[in-house]
């Protein structure tokens, strides 16, 4: 028993002092990959006040008990306000031009692709973007699902519509791969004139060149430039899709949030990771929506054979007076 206290302890306090260390995220990139892991560090923060509790105080308890309580609240300031949010209103029941997107980074496991594309098939979206598909996967989902497709650079960000797009716009690599996949496709008023981003941001935590004599955080930098790229797009009916690799509680997604100006649909929706036994812990494949849209639905789809879950959302926009 002594010896299980000693490690319940242990974990609990690495994760408290993980969580005090995940503020530092707001200047730091580095730390800023703390903050992904939250509830984590919610769950060991709470274990080490639990653990202070049948600590004496003259061994250290009310040490352990300050720590602990440094740590929940750290961590309930990442997560509180993605919890608190309130949604914009529903779609009124009246709406009748709805728009069925989905998002899916499509881990490449050929033995999985036949599922994937029945499933995705079976689903008719009117979007799908699709990230890190191979040409495989993609002739197979649009033999099952006739659609048009345009891809980004390399094809590592796709998009298959119902509609033809009038204009695409793309972004990928970069000479130090700095851009982010990415693809902006406008459809015309009689499609329902709007814009879909499909865009995919590197790992968090990770370095890049930015000039032979400078390096910089490969996420931070896709967030700049994709921003640059959607800052002149209309609002309105603005859609952005992505795996944006950062959860609603980093420092990260917050400045997407803000630097876009729509609304997020995706409300801590855990999409990763799908192939383990255990459930989605790390909510970072992300929908956004203009205001002109309103939402009948966001849900996360099964387990289809990726790392990651495909999530789908359900738009609509009202009728016109």
């Amino acid at each position: 028993m002594g010896f299980l206290r000693i490690v319940a302890t242990g974990l609990g306090a690495v994760c408290a002092l993980a969580a005090i260390l995940a503020q530092g995220g707001r200047w730091s990139g580095l730390l800023d990959v703390l903050t992904h892991f939250a509830p984590i560090w919610l769950a060991g923060s709470v274990l080490l006040l639990v653990m202070a509790l049948v600590t004496p105080a003259r061994t250290r308890g009310g040490r352990l008990a300050m720590l602990g309580g440094l740590g929940v609240l750290s961590t309930l300031w990442l997560v509180t306000p993605e919890l608190l949010r309130s949604p914009s209103a529903p779609a009124p029941a009246d709406a009748t031009r709805r728009l069925k997107v989905i998002q899916f980074n499509a881990e490449p496991r050929p033995a999985r692709f036949d599922t994937m594309a029945r499933w995705l098939a079976d689903q008719d979206p009117d979007i799908l973007v699709l990230e890190d598909s191979t040409a495989q996967l993609r002739a197979l989902i649009q033999r099952r699902m006739p659609r048009r497709m345009t891809c980004s650079p390399g094809c590592q960000v796709a998009i298959l519509s119902r509609a033809r797009p009038v204009d695409v716009a793309t972004m990928g690599g970069g000479r130090w791969g700095l851009d982010p996949h990415t693809i902006v496709a406008t459809f015309a008023p009689a499609d329902g004139g709007y814009v879909v981003v499909g865009s995919h941001y590197g790992r968090p935590g990770a370095v890049a060149r930015k000039s032979m004599t400078a390096k910089t955080f490969v996420q931070a930098e896709n967030s700049r430039r994709l921003h640059r790229m959607a800052a002149p797009l209309p609002r309105a009916r603005l859609i952005v899709v992505g795996d944006f690799n950062s959860t609603p509680w980093s420092f990260a997604l917050r400045r997407d949030d803000a630097a876009l100006g729509i609304e997020r649909r995706t409300q801590a929706l855990y999409s990763w990771p799908a192939h383990w036994f255990g459930p989605p812990f790390l909510p970072i494949d992300q929908i956004y929506a203009g205001p002109a849209w309103r939402t009948v639905s966001v849900t996360r789809g099964p387990r289809i054979g990726s790392d990651h879950y495909p999530v789908v959302a359900v738009l609509a926009l009202p009728r016109s007076p």
